[in-house]
């Protein structure tokens, strides 16, 4: 037979919603086994275009369909131009067909290109994701687990168009393929490169608001392939690329620390239309904000997809992850769940009607009419779905309900199961549903079959002895058959009472035990009294309940010094041989090495030097001028914040201790904090030394005498600290977001800030009055006012991506940030009160502190690579 003869059932659904004509259209052609070998790639990539959707799956058959051994399925997914290795929407329409419309819950595996894909029936997702706005499909659900190598490439576009590497016939095609809007174009421009696994690319451009999403325009295209540079290097160069947009409408965060989202979002296929869901770009930008807000405790994600162009999709993703070294180690994605669910639109046996034959007319999706020519040769105009009654013309069937030939046979579009019309009209009538499934039915959906008339043979005939008796046999049986499945529901639901009343009697008791304890408790506590003593608690066994201001010589060194500094800054002009904003600009890499450290976390640096700590334990001492590791040592705790004052090297570390090396030596070691310390900063003074920690206080300490002279509690996890240039403040961020300005004297609250997200890095300007802060995870940087309150305080926001580490340098011009999407330098113009940003590289960092006159930068990446940014000789 010529491939051009061959014939093949399909079927199309509608795919992440259960309302029919919404959601994502998707085409299934069934390849039996015995026609696999005689199917081209070209063949079906002409069938694929035939449909004319956004993918197409074919899904090869096995010899025998029921074969409970036979677990797995195959599946290839193409577009209307090229084959893909994994896609979404075909993944959780091929679940739905397989588990809930054919109902073979023997198999659970689909294989594709990209590998086995686990699936399994249920809720389209937990957690935020669970069934939210899937409606009552979310009863007939898929999950599906993703394969994924998750990759996040180096560079984005605004990285390449800097560096100076596009040639400009490239550069201009990607400036018209940008958005016109400027708010949206910087989003572009700043969007990560995210893969999901090999062959499949996504820029994730995360957008300020639902109208900014309305205005993105599907028209303006980019060929990814010729932007070079964009996708790292080796097998992650090639394949599909595509830019999705998405707002982020909420966020919470459960008691045991698992993160929820809820995201609107669009695709730009870049080929000139908009694809109504991508379950591939949905998996890829879950992936990434769990890996990039260390969603270590489990992430879902309720993403909604297609509302502006009226097909809107439902679309669940759950991401599990995991740090490795702990806390601060690298976040890497473990497994990808996507789930959703389908709704059956067109059911066709095209093998069965060898003069059928289609014809597309115009497209409707898409809305799709077609054409159709039946064996009588009438044309009839309209939907597949409409004309597909004589589907079944000139077969005889039995049907499942009385066990007899059909006088006015019916199929059920659900399952194209045959029955007789008054006999499921009446079933119907009664239970809502089609036998022997749980689907709901109604008249509407029975499609009536032409048949030719059939004389109905005679009945049983009772008149001899033998079939009297074969009657009674099957009586008796179906009776004793019947009375045991009763006996067996009656055992089982004694078993689940008896079950039932013990769990009940438990709670009973626990509630018994747990209220006397109450009551004892309530009792002793009304009975106590306080008295004072006379002598004061001397020496380790003092317990410390209030908060504790600084020692009187401290307090009076602190006071001398902010009078003094302030009256210094006024004053102070910008040093002539200070960096200007060309030379800023002009800073590029000059010079790089490998550290001993494996997992870098924090650098401070002290003239040509710098010294970094790491997950591992390890600190290196790095010379910029001879570019190596001059020195190493191993204190055997993760190092989570370094500062370098004079010749101390200090140390804070994930088990709670802070650690000062003078000269190369350890002088002194302090536990004060139960639990890791998160930051340390040191007074301008150089005297003082604060540290926060996730214990909820900080303390501050005397580097002349080596002694911890205060500590103040707060009400909320600390994560990032800095002192006020003067001296006299000290702020400290939260886990909850909070900025808490406080007096160094007392330890007093001084004032309030609110950032919206825990704090990942807080530095104050030179200038006295302007601080900038970062959270976790979040892309932008704001900088607010102390001398303001409230909204107003919020001086200016930055989107840098993502932000790790922040540094000012010493005249409050330059603010350096520095993250895993790259280094950017944002500067103030003080003549003109007016910003702007004149570095962006993709040298991705955790950690960043200015060089000597502002004319370096010296930053450390996670994997522990030091690099230095100056100027080229």
């Amino acid at each position: 037979m010529a491939t051009s003869d061959l014939k093949f059932d399909f079927v199309t659904l509608d795919v992440f919603t259960d309302t029919r004509y919404v959601g994502n259209p998707l085409g299934v052609v069934f390849i039996p086994a015995a026609l696999r070998g005689q199917i081209t790639q070209e063949k079906k990539q002409a069938i694929a275009s035939e449909f004319n959707l956004s993918e197409t799956v074919f899904f090869h058959q096995p010899d025998n369909e029921l074969d409970a051994s036979a677990t797995t399925r195959e599946i290839d997914i193409f577009t209307t131009t090229k084959e893909l290795p994994f896609a979404g929407h075909p993944t959780i329409g091929s679940a739905y067909l397989v588990l809930h419309h054919f109902g073979w819950g023997h198999v659970n595996t689909l294989l594709t290109k990209a590998g086995p894909i686990p699936i399994e029936a249920g809720p389209p997702g937990v957690g935020v994701g669970a069934g939210v706005g899937v409606g009552a499909g979310a009863g007939r659900g898929v999950r599906a687990a993703i394969p994924s190598a998750v990759h996040i490439h180096q560079h984005t576009l605004s990285g390449l168009l800097g560096s100076g590497a596009v040639p400009a016939d490239i550069q201009g095609s990607i400036d018209s393929a940008l958005s016109d809007d400027a708010e949206i174009r910087a989003a572009e421009l700043a969007a990560p490169t995210v893969s999901i696994v090999r062959g499949m690319t996504f820029l994730l451009v995360r957008l300020p608001s639902l109208a900014h999403l309305g205005r993105i325009s599907i028209a303006k295209q980019l060929n990814f392939a010729r932007v070079p540079g964009l996708q790292d290097a080796g097998e992650w160069r090639g394949g599909f690329v595509s830019r999705y947009y998405y707002v982020v409408t909420g966020e919470s965060t459960a008691a045991d620390g698992a993160r929820g989202w809820a995201i609107r979002a669009r695709l730009n296929v870049e080929q000139g239309f908009e694809d109504p869901a991508t379950g591939s770009a949905a998996c890829t930008l879950a992936s990434y904000l769990a890996i990039s807000t260390r969603a270590v405790h489990g992430a879902s994600f309720a993403l909604t997809q297609g509302v502006e162009m009226g097909r809107r999709s439902e679309i669940a993703v759950d991401v599990t992850a995991e740090a490795d070294g702990g806390d601060a180690g690298e976040v890497r994605v473990k497994d990808v769940f996507l789930g959703g669910t389908a709704v059956l639109l067109v059911l066709r046996d095209v093998a069965n009607d060898e003069k059928m034959k289609l014809y597309r007319c115009i497209d409707w999706m898409r809305c799709r009419r077609y054409v159709v020519v039946v064996k009588s040769g009438k044309l009839l105009r309209g939907r597949i779905l409409d004309v597909l009654a004589g589907g079944h013309a000139g077969r005889v069937r039995v049907m499942c309900v009385s066990g007899e030939i059909a006088e006015e046979p019916v199929a059920s579009r659900k399952t194209g199961v045959i029955f007789e019309k008054r006999l499921i009209l009446k079933y119907i009538e009664e239970n809502h549903k089609e036998p022997g499934t749980d689907h709901e039915l109604d008249a509407e959906d029975l499609l009536p079959i032409k048949t030719h008339r059939i004389v109905r043979p005679r009945p049983p005939n009772f008149t001899s002895l033998p079939s009297l008796l074969k009657a009674f046999q099957d009586e008796w049986d179906a009776l004793v058959l019947d009375a045991y499945n009763t006996k067996e529901q009656l055992a089982r639901t004694r078993e689940e009472l008896a079950t039932a009343l013990y769990q009940h009697d438990a709670a009973v008791r626990v509630i018994a035990r747990l209220t006397k304890e109450r009551d004892e408790a309530r009792d002793a506590l009304s009975k106590v009294t306080v008295t004072a003593s006379d002598a004061p608690a001397t020496g380790d066994d003092a317990m410390v309940i209030d908060n504790e201001s600084l020692p009187e010589a401290l307090a009076e060194h602190v006071n001398e010094l902010q009078v003094k500094l302030t009256k210094g800054r006024k004053k102070r002009p910008v040093p002539k041989e200070w960096a200007s904003s060309d030379e800023v600009a002009a800073l590029e890499q000059v010079a790089s090495t490998d550290l001993g450290v494996a997992q870098a976390t924090s650098l401070d640096v002290n003239a040509d030097y710098a010294a970094i700590g790491g997950a591992d334990g390890k600190v290196d001492i790095y010379s910029a001028e001879a570019n190596k590791v001059e020195r190493s040592f191993d204190i055997g705790e993760p190092v989570t914040a370094t500062v370098w004052i004079d010749t101390k090297v200090i140390l804070a570390t994930a088990k709670g201790s802070v650690r000062v090396f003078d000269s190369g030596k350890e002088t002194a070691t302090f536990q004060a904090h139960a639990g890791a310390v998160a930051g340390l900063c040191a007074h301008p003074g150089g005297r003082l030394l604060a540290s926060v920690g996730i214990d909820k206080s900080f303390v501050f300490y005397d580097l002349e005498a080596l002694e911890r002279v205060s500590r103040v509690y707060t009400d909320d996890v600390l994560t990032a600290c800095a002192f006020h240039p003067d001296g006299h403040l000290f702020a400290a961020g939260t886990q909850a977001g909070h900025i808490q300005v406080y007096e160094t004297n007392t330890g007093k609250l001084a004032a309030s800030f609110e950032l919206g997200h825990a704090v990942q890095a807080l530095v104050f300007s030179e200038n006295g009055f302007w601080f900038a802060a970062t959270g976790k995870g979040q892309s932008t940087v704001t900088v607010f006012d102390i001398r303001k309150e409230g909204p107003a305080a919020q001086v200016k926001e930055f989107q840098t991506g993502d932000a790790q580490s922040l540094a000012w340098d010493y005249t409050g011009q330059y603010l350096a940030t520095a993250g895993s999407t790259g280094i950017t330098v944002q500067m103030y113009q003080k003549s003109s009160k007016k910003w702007s940003e004149p570095l962006r590289t993709s040298t991705p960092a955790v950690a960043i502190r200015w060089g000597e006159e502002a004319k370096s930068l010296v930053a450390v990446s996670k994997e522990g690579e030091v690099s230095v940014l100056g100027a080229k000789e």
